[in-house]
């Protein structure tokens, strides 16, 4: 009866709203979409040398300037991850010509996209291989956007960079190029003409610190030194007339290090006044997410005049570093933590990296304004197009990639937080970005699961399989009834089955708002786990409304419809129930008042509605639960739900055991 009631009300047709990103990020958006095609192409044919881990780069190049050329060496140290090596593949794009392989090589050639290499002997793991390519040509753009990329600025000033990510880094050096293999440094000199131009000499910028320049005459060579591991699509190369300003920072743990900046003379003040609240955003990430990553190095930003960014490692890239470009600026700052420092495993990870960043310009909002200006913030993150975050097939999720990645990613972060709470969300935050097994190295989906799992002591899996995996966000329709004894009704149907034919069901806590006639509430949550569901409150106040998940702590659809039929079932007050502490931590209390009776039973349960603890036929109206399942095993620290059945009725409560002393 329940279901044919429920069918009858679907009558109810939502129209979406879309919300709006800032100009500059929209066109960022548009930009990496734009190049994805490129990507999906190389990606299908090759993937890197899996069986050689690299350790080192040293990037000998000179750099065109006022035409498209480049040329050098590139020294590769790398080792055997497999026994008998005898035959290696470096990548290296095919409108470049590999002229030369020296060090360990016996004989190459080129073929396509691929540098065929046959080492001198056969070789294990462990031992270390040295090859060093010399190269040059004219350096084709993927899709005639990203690559080496030869702009001007000004005057006809010239602007060179490379924009290398997500896996165009063979474009404009040899390399294994992709997320999965970082080289513990990277050493690049890049050598251009001792040349001025309208007032301002050339300059080469890349990764990491300034070493020397080197003075050749009619050329000069810039050498510059990173020492820490990297991926290829992030090393980075920008050569222009710039003039450059910096500071020092001084975090609040005693680390120290410059913020330079390169921009072009015309654009210096704006700059200045663009970048000045960095430092502020710098320590708060540090507070949130850990000390800065590189800060034996530096940081530094780098203009572009074109494009939108790129958080390459150390050395952002940016069309301009103006006021303006702010929110963009924190982004690609965020991005040092993840996406540089930790860097997902495979592009099929790769919400991780923007997920992350783009949920950090809403904790930076929240820093600065307040908790409502962090909602404002997630309200423009809200995602309802298909597809999933983890990328099954690049081909598949073509059409999508652009934004779920950045704001879908940022809203699962954002529903993480809601679901742990802040004091466990924070604590797992800053746990995922300390962690010493992923630092300086790669993360996955499950990685970050795991390191959540362990931090808060919940099982995530029914959340990562719904939200990562899985595609679309629910549909609630609801309504409440409240009786004579103040005992209150709440209905949930999740209506997206009907309405769209998603997935029927999405389990979640789900906060509900209680607001009472005499201008007071309270906020209770319930496990919402069935496609339509009741739950009973007992209050002893008159309820006004009752609003569901009013701060869409779920990327949800939802209707208050006052004909979804609610039961009126046999349910009165429950008086006089305590449990506390809670959160507790090694015992927790509940007293059953004049509830108690030979048939109470107390039943204590997960998240996931498993069945952890059962209290029957008591002597006493008092329970202790001490932490111990019905095998008489610690559970993990988490959110727990008490339900108390009792002749005269049941109360559910939420209690949080934070750890078991």
């Amino acid at each position: 009866m329940r279901k044919f009631l429920i069918h009858l009300f679907l009558l109810f047709i939502f129209l979406q709203g879309i919300a709006q990103k800032s100009e500059h990020l929209l066109s960022h958006y548009k930009n990496e979409y734009q190049t994805f095609k490129e990507f999906i192409k190389y990606s299908e044919t090759a993937r890197g040398d899996t069986n050689i881990d690299v350790k080192f780069y040293y990037i000998d190049i000179s750099v065109g300037i006022w035409s498209p050329y480049i040329e050098g060496d590139v020294q590769i140290i790398f080792e055997p991850v497999t026994n008998n090596l005898e035959n290696v593949a470096i990548s290296l794009n095919s409108a470049l010509t590999a002229d030369d392989v020296s060090g360990n090589c016996a004989s190459f050639y080129q073929e396509g996209d691929l540098i065929m290499i046959t080492l001198d002997g056969s070789y294990n793991p462990g031992e270390e291989i040295t090859i060093t390519i010399t190269y040059h040509g004219v350096p084709a753009l993927a899709g005639g956007y990203k690559g080496l990329r030869y702009e001007t600025h000004g005057n006809n000033e010239p602007i060179i960079a490379t924009l290398s990510t997500p896996y165009l880094a063979h474009y404009w050096y040899p390399c294994k190029d992709g997320p999965q293999d970082k080289p513990d440094s990277v050493y690049m000199d890049i050598t251009i003409p001792d040349e001025v131009v309208n007032g301002q000499e050339l300059m080469a910028i890349s990764n990491g610190v300034l070493e020397s320049i080197i003075n050749n005459g009619d050329t000069k060579t810039f050498q510059w030194r990173h020492r820490y591991p990297i991926v290829t699509y992030y090393v980075m190369a920008a050569i222009s007339n710039y003039t450059f300003f910096e500071e020092e920072f001084n975090g609040t743990l005693g680390e120290s290090f410059p913020l330079i900046y390169y921009v072009f003379q015309e654009s210096l003040n704006s700059a200045q006044a663009g970048v000045a609240d960095l430092p502020e955003v710098i320590q708060f990430y540090s507070d949130v997410f850990g000390e800065y990553p590189f800060s034996n190095e530096k940081y530094g930003m780098t203009q572009l005049g074109f494009y939108g960014a790129i958080e390459n490692q150390t050395n952002t890239i940016q069309n301009n570093l103006s006021t303006s470009w702010f929110d963009t600026s924190i982004h690609e700052l965020a991005h040092m933590w993840f996406g540089d420092m930790i860097t997902c495993e495979s592009w099929h990870h790769g919400w991780l990296n923007e997920g992350f960043a783009t949920y950090s310009e809403a904790l930076w909002d929240e820093h600065l304004y307040g908790f409502n200006a962090y909602k404002s913030n997630m309200a423009a993150n809200e995602y309802w197009g298909g597809g999933t975050l983890y990328m099954q097939n690049a081909a598949d999720t073509f059409n999508t990639f652009a934004s779920i990645f950045y704001t879908k990613g940022a809203y699962i972060v954002h529903m993480l937080r809601g679901l742990a709470g802040n004091d466990l969300f924070f604590d797992a935050l800053h746990d995922y970005a300390t962690d010493p097994e992923l630092m300086y190295g790669n993360a996955s989906t499950e990685d970050l699961q795991n390191v959540f799992e362990n931090a808060t002591g919940m099982d995530l899996e029914f959340f990562f399989d719904q939200w990562v995996y899985d595609e679309y966000w629910p549909f609630y329709y609801y309504n409440y009834f409240q009786n004579t004894d103040n005992g209150l009704f709440f209905m949930i149907y999740q209506a997206q089955e009907e309405l769209y034919g998603y997935r029927p069901v999405f389990e979640m806590p789900v906060r509900l708002q209680i607001n009472f006639t005499d201008g007071t509430d309270t906020t209770v949550t319930v496990w919402n786990d069935q496609q339509d569901q009741q739950f009973y409150f007992d209050l002893n106040k008159e309820v006004s409304t009752v609003d569901l998940d009013p701060d869409k702590w779920i990327l949800r659809k939802k209707q208050l419809n006052p004909d979804l039929p609610v039961v009126i079932e046999n349910f009165e007050q429950v008086d006089n129930v305590r449990i506390y502490p809670n959160p507790f931590s090694s015992e927790l209390y509940i007293e059953l008042g004049n509830t108690f009776s030979k048939n109470v039973k107390v039943e204590i349960s997960d998240m996931n509605g498993n069945l952890v603890k059962n209290y029957s036929q008591l002597n006493s109206n008092l329970v202790i639960w001490t932490g111990e399942n019905e095998n008489e095993n610690w559970v993990e620290p988490g959110i727990y739900f008490v339900k108390i059945k009792t002749d005269s009725g049941i109360v559910t409560k939420k209690v949080v055991m934070v750890g078991v002393d």
